[in-house]
């Protein structure tokens, strides 16, 4: 598995942002409602976010003390779940970034103002969701071998 690039990250929330700002536009300019928001999504990707941080601060403590190692089947596991939150993140922040973006010529209506705070919320909290996933993935490398982006020395 390769480490995840934060290249790919940004490109990929681009790219969906671009989607959903195309879709919504179409829908407002033809006279559409635009869907409601409620704080639950920013919420839930918060609490996700806390809980794949706690989760890489509680095994990098585990590593640095040396105690006894988890078994390489759990780090797979909390590897993947490092690299599934990176990728999550950027597709769930495209979202509603692209919803903030339909919304912000039109912030001075009170209801569409509420809904750029909550979209501009849940793409904040969208980013901690990356960044904890980033840095289990970064913890949960092995260590002493080289990434396939090094060049290897000859002898």
């Amino acid at each position: 598995m390769k480490p995840t690039r934060i290249v790919s990250l940004v490109a990929l929330f681009v790219a969906v942002a671009a989607v959903v700002w195309g879709a919504l536009t179409l829908v407002d300019d033809r006279g559409g409602v635009l869907p409601r928001l409620s704080w639950s999504a920013p919420a839930g990707l918060f609490a996700l976010g806390v809980v794949v941080l706690a989760t890489a601060l509680g095994l990098r403590s585990r590593l640095l003390r040396d105690e006894k190692r988890p078994h390489p089947l759990s780090m797979a596991r909390m590897a993947v779940l490092g690299k599934a939150s990176a990728h999550v993140g950027p597709i769930v922040g495209g979202l509603y970034g692209g919803y903030a973006l339909v919304l912000l010529p039109t912030l001075d209506i009170g209801d569409r103002r509420d809904r750029a705070l909550l979209a501009g919320a849940a793409v904040l909290a969208a980013l901690l969701l990356t960044a904890a996933g980033l840095f289990l993935e970064r913890i949960c490398r092995v260590r002493g071998t080289l990434d396939d982006d090094e060049p290897t020395a000859t002898a």
